[in-house]
């Protein structure tokens, strides 16, 4: 069983981990892998056990996905990326005063998600364990050595590509991107990762930044000085998650939070928010209505999908098969020199299935424990003050600062130029229409799409 100096740590780390992405939640535009990924990656890297960090983690997301939506129900400002799709369903609600409705069913879905998912995941992957073996198996193919689990990664990715804005580039962008990947490898003379990923990983916010130095791009950028934000005022809100959800708003958010965690083994976490909300809200004829339960669906599939997806990839295959484990979790599967493996298999070969679940359901209850109550009392007061006093920028800045770290500590110099070389063709591409999520997984499956490139 756990011994009590572990659960000490996990208790800290859940707590500060609550904390920090309650503010990072609430702030308009953070991006999730640009936020989640380089302080997992920095703890790895700093010697923190593996399992703790993944406590960290999963503390993270409850408070991140939770706190998200609060800007989007106030006043129709997103917090996170993935709270983007909430945005119309927000907006009818606030015509019709229901922006505290709104709110109280949004934290309450998301609430229940969290919990239910998380065990959900846990018995899912449990069930399918055996299969990772099989999974894991190389077969040969015209002489090339090809897993079994690179097929669910390269149909990932091809439905993420179809899910773009921009379908035709995002498909082209795979084979292309992955050539570029593994000439950079060639050119440090090992196969390195971590810069390549957090070139991705910051790709908007450094085009954005190269962007604005052009002179004559800069012309065309509108300046508007601060945003004025008015936020809906919020009544009592029921700390009773249960009193808060309709029948109908229960079942759905249950069912399809449950569904969708395992979809985000291999498919994106914002088209299934994005899908399964705009089904729900045309099923009903009265707008208001349908904007609400959609609302509401969309709170609990965010939690499933970002819990499912980083969960079932990291236990069950062993390697990073969808848009969340080679994006936000990507981290856990990278080779890690101080433990001398990568931390997913440390995780699974130290400590037995049993205590990965409860270390892990214990950090998710206590960022509910922290976050929930704040929520339900101090929604308003908090975004607010977040909105006043914490400058965006200022941590962007600080996670571009640790990416150049960790990349310099992955490749030297070349790794800082390598990654700023990535940095600007992602963000490049992430404006034209294609997913971020196409290149993370084109990064993991890179070496085996070239050596099948070289067979035609």
């Amino acid at each position: 069983m756990l011994d009590l100096y572990l659960l000490l740590q996990a208790t800290i780390l859940s707590i500060v981990s609550a904390l920090i992405y309650i503010v990072i939640g609430i702030l308009p535009g953070t991006d999730e892998t640009a936020t989640m990924a380089p302080i997992a990656l920095a703890l790895l890297f700093a010697g923190v056990d593996p399992l703790l960090v993944l406590a960290w983690f999963i503390s993270a997301i409850v408070a991140f996905k939770i706190t998200d939506a609060i800007p989007v129900a106030l006043a129709g400002i997103p917090g996170g990326v993935m709270a983007v799709p909430q945005v119309p369903d927000a907006m009818i609600a606030k015509e019709h005063g229901y922006a505290d409705t709104l709110l109280r069913k949004g934290n309450s879905a998301a609430f229940i998600a969290a919990i239910i998912t998380l065990i959900f995941t846990l018995i899912v992957s449990w069930l399918l364990l055996p299969l990772g073996s099989w999974l894991n198996t190389e077969d040969k193919i015209f002489g090339v050595g090809v897993r079994r689990w690179f097929w669910i990664l390269f149909v990932g990715v091809v439905i993420l590509a179809l899910t773009s804005r921009n379908k035709v580039l995002a498909l082209m962008t795979i084979p292309v991107f992955a050539l570029l990947i593994q000439g950079l490898r060639g050119v440090y003379g090992r196969p390195v990762t971590v810069s390549l990923f957090l070139g991705v990983t910051v790709g908007p916010i450094i085009y954005e930044i190269f962007y604005a130095l052009n002179k004559d791009l800069r012309r065309g950028i509108v300046r508007k000085g601060f945003k004025e934000v008015r936020l809906a005022r919020v009544g009592r809100i029921s700390v009773n998650p249960l009193k808060n959800l309709s029948r109908e708003e229960l079942a759905h958010t249950s069912i399809w939070s449950l569904i969708t965690s395992v979809l985000a083994t291999v498919m994106s976490p914002v088209g299934l928010t994005i899908l399964i909300g705009d089904l729900l809200r045309e099923s009903k004829k009265n707008r208001l209505e349908g904007a609400i339960l959609a609302y509401t669906t969309r709170e609990g599939i965010k939690l499933g999908t970002y819990i499912g997806g980083t969960l079932i990839p990291l236990i069950v295959i062993g390697a990073p098969t969808g848009p969340m484990s080679a994006g936000p979790a990507y981290p856990f599967f990278q080779k890690i020199d101080l433990i001398g493996e990568e931390p997913f298999k440390y995780i699974l070969e130290k400590y037995s299935y049993l205590d990965i679940s409860l270390i892990l359901i214990y950090s998710a209850l206590i960022s509910l424990a922290i976050t929930y109550p704040l929520i339900v009392k101090y929604s308003r007061e908090i975004t607010l003050y977040v909105f006043r006093k914490i400058s965006a920028d200022s941590l962007y800045g600080l996670f571009i600062a640790i990416a150049l770290i960790l990349a310099y500590y992955d490749a030297g110099l070349p790794g800082i130029f390598g990654m700023i070389l990535v940095a600007l063709i992602s963000g490049a591409l992430a404006r034209q229409g294609v997913s971020l999520g196409v290149l993370f997984m084109t990064i993991v499956g890179a070496p085996t799409i070239v050596s099948l490139l070289k067979l035609l």
